[in-house]
């Protein structure tokens, strides 16, 4: 997919200097997939504390517990 987008020269100095890329496609592809990459760390880092895992453990073992028995 292709997409078009205004940088400024700053910023896309910026952009090849820290993914350490010479080629500017390729550094401002990087750029994007890391963001996305650290937005996803950071929706999961605020799910923290807000899931229920009670159980999980011990249904997770009963499940693998399951497959062990019918791959034999």
């Amino acid at each position: 997919m292709s997409v078009t987008i205004q940088l400024s020269a700053d910023e896309v100095a910026q952009i090849k200097r820290i993914t350490e890329l010479a080629d500017e496609r390729e550094a401002v592809a990087k750029a994007a997939r890391e963001f996305l990459r650290v937005a996803q760390l950071r929706e999961l880092k605020a799910a923290s504390g807000k899931l229920d895992y009670k159980g999980v453990s011990e249904e997770m073992e009963i499940l693998e517990l399951r497959e062990q028995k019918s791959d034999k």
